[in-house]
């Protein structure tokens, strides 16, 4: 046989040894949670029945099936309950490495314990942190990868992280700036839709030169107030290309599967679950690319190791928290008390936001005798509704769980109406997801001083490019501001040109938390007083004491009775008509 003849037929057998060693790409399963918030001990929880422990038992056992199944998370892991906050992080972020995460993305309340924190809880997690849109705006490169690249089932899947462009005035700016407050992190998009859509377009095309299937693992969400500036992940999809499906968080929705149209008119599966571990999101690609999704709300088996994992931390938190120091006698209210599944603390006055603002009200007035005009609690701190029962610093930290330290402050009263009223500029919309009034993490719950909003009025608030405060352009929602007099015992106007005292937190009065940049600069008259989970511990104790020895938390026994005809109503769902919204016609 010639030579040309032999090299052809060992060419021709080593192309069909080729096709024929190529093995078919197979069915894959993916595992996926949302804002777990650190929802360890969810047995306090009748609705909660998952736990971590059983996210890793419903893996292995969908493994021992032979299916091919990866694990990820959409951001916000980390922080929420006390369970993360009692060593920031850590324990949580171990738990979450035990169970076995391929990837996950970051969520804003991951950098609620500092970059310097998250950095050494990044480098120490056994799965890649990813996102396209996190820079270090110094050289101008993504912080962490902008994506990975995982090789099962015969196939290549690229997760594509996305942080929410918005994610600065939901943290705390300071963690993101040099010594001299210049930014040095940043996340594109920031007030940008172009932008925000071509960064992660061009992540999606780099995955797609390495992988077979692309899937966005996002920390974006669908919340009104978002709509906008098209920032949202439904306003995403349509001005990109090359995504399969969108694991989405941030907006805390149930989603099990929204099919959004992107650029080129192809089908994406939109998916959330949600939030606190009530689902766990299992999506089914088919070897021929059909996408299921289902949501599952409850599993019975659960992984003995990580159950150990999550009983130390309990134990852990029991034991240096979990001392009785008084008791609620009626309910303190997040939701609304006539519709448990429409969060409201974000959007109106309740109870318990009065009662947590009180608190650093009475810690500046009667604890330390110093002059607190005024006391601010921004609603998206305020985390948990509590029940009647038994009252610890655990009760208290599991309320405000962000370890922020409070701080007192002199700023003008044109301040203050400012930070009014960006903190309600969302008032008088209706969020068509949630069914409810659109939520702002930033509307304010107050002490010492009460005012009206008009919801009918547009929002005239103004943002710089980094999303912070920069100015109202036209009419004011908020109204009749009028501040507490300790000494007359009445209330009086707001004075826009007086220097006036405020209480809060470091993260809102010094560092621009949720944008509110105007109290920036001001003349501090004490930092660092105390974190603030103590100071409403301390606010719970302060109470008077029921026959059974216990400080009891109702109106009779407030210690700040003595101011006369300041408003406390504990007792009232919707609080002590501190914040009185009016001319709500919501187009629903």
């Amino acid at each position: 046989m010639k030579k040309k003849n032999i090299l052809l037929l060992f060419c021709l057998l080593t192309s069909s040894m080729v096709v024929s060693c190529k093995k078919e790409r197979q069915d894959l399963t993916i595992i996926y949670t949302n804002d777990v918030h650190s929802y360890i001990d969810n047995k306090k929880d009748d609705n909660a029945l998952i736990t971590l422990s059983k996210v890793k038992a419903l893996v292995d056992d969908l493994k021992g099936e032979g299916k091919n199944v990866l694990l990820v998370d959409a951001g916000d892991f980390i922080q929420g309950e006390v369970y993360g906050s009692i060593d920031n992080g850590e324990s949580v972020s171990n738990i979450m490495s035990a169970c076995g995460y391929n990837a996950a993305t970051m969520g804003n309340h991951e950098f609620d314990y500092g970059l310097t924190r998250f950095a050494e809880i990044k480098n120490k997690a056994s799965f890649p942190y990813i996102s396209c849109n996190f820079v270090d705006l110094r050289n101008n490169q993504t912080y962490v990868e902008p994506y990975t690249v995982i090789d099962v089932a015969n196939i290549k899947v690229a997760f594509v992280g996305i942080s929410a462009p918005q994610t600065i005035a939901s943290c705390t700016p300071s963690f993101f700036q040099d010594d001299n407050g210049n930014y040095i992190y940043g996340f594109k998009g920031q007030n940008n839709k172009t932008e925000f859509y071509k960064t992660v377009q061009d992540s999606i095309d780099e995955a797609k030169k390495k992988a077979d299937i692309v899937i966005g693992l996002g920390h974006v969400g669908i919340d009104a107030d978002l709509e906008k500036d098209g920032l949202r992940s439904i306003d995403l999809i349509p001005n990109i290309e090359g995504l399969t499906a969108f694991i989405d968080g941030h907006s805390h929705t149930v989603m099990e599967n929204r099919i959004v149209k992107d650029k080129k008119g192809n089908n994406v599966v939109l998916t959330q679950t949600g939030s606190y571990l009530q689902n766990i999101g299992k999506m089914e690609i088919a070897k021929d690319g059909t996408i299921t999704t289902s949501l599952i709300k409850e599993y019975n088996r659960q992984d003995s190791k990580v159950y150990a994992l999550e009983q130390a931390l309990v134990a852990k938190v029991d034991e240096e928290l979990g001392q009785k120091i008084g008791v609620l006698d009626n309910t303190l209210y997040i939701n609304n008390p006539e519709d448990n599944n429409q969060r409201v603390i974000r959007a109106m006055e309740t109870n318990i936001g009065d009662l947590c603002a009180d608190a650093i009200y009475y810690h500046f007035n009667k604890k330390l005798d110093l002059d607190c005009d005024v006391a601010i609690v921004n609603g998206g701190s305020i985390r948990q509704q509590l029940n009647p029962g038994d009252l610890s610093k655990r009760t208290a930290l599991s309320v405000l769980p962000f370890g922020n330290f409070i701080c007192l402050v002199k700023v003008k009263g044109i301040d203050i109406i400012n930070a009014l009223e960006m903190g309600a500029s969302g008032v008088g919309i209706w969020d068509k997801e949630w069914n409810a009034p659109a939520e702002n993490g930033g509307f304010l719950h107050v002490a010492g001083i009460k005012f009206k909003i008009d919801g009918s009025i547009p929002s005239s608030v103004v943002l710089d490019d980094n999303s912070m405060f920069k100015e109202v352009t036209g009419a004011y929602k908020v109204k009749e501001v009028q501040v507490y007099n300790k000494k007359t015992k009445l209330y009086e106007d707001l004075d826009l040109n007086k220097e006036y005292t405020v209480g809060g937190t470091n993260y809102i009065l010094k560092n621009g938390g949720n944008g509110l940049s105007m109290f920036q600069g001001s003349e501090t008259v004490v930092d660092y007083s105390e974190k603030e989970s103590i100071v409403l511990a301390n606010y719970f104790a302060s109470f008077a004491k029921g026959s059974d020895g216990f400080s009891h938390v109702n109106n009779s026994g407030c210690p700040l009775n003595s101011y006369d005809n300041y408003s406390i109503n504990y007792e009232n769902p919707l609080g002590s008509s501190r914040i009185m919204i009016e001319n709500i016609n919501y187009e629903k």
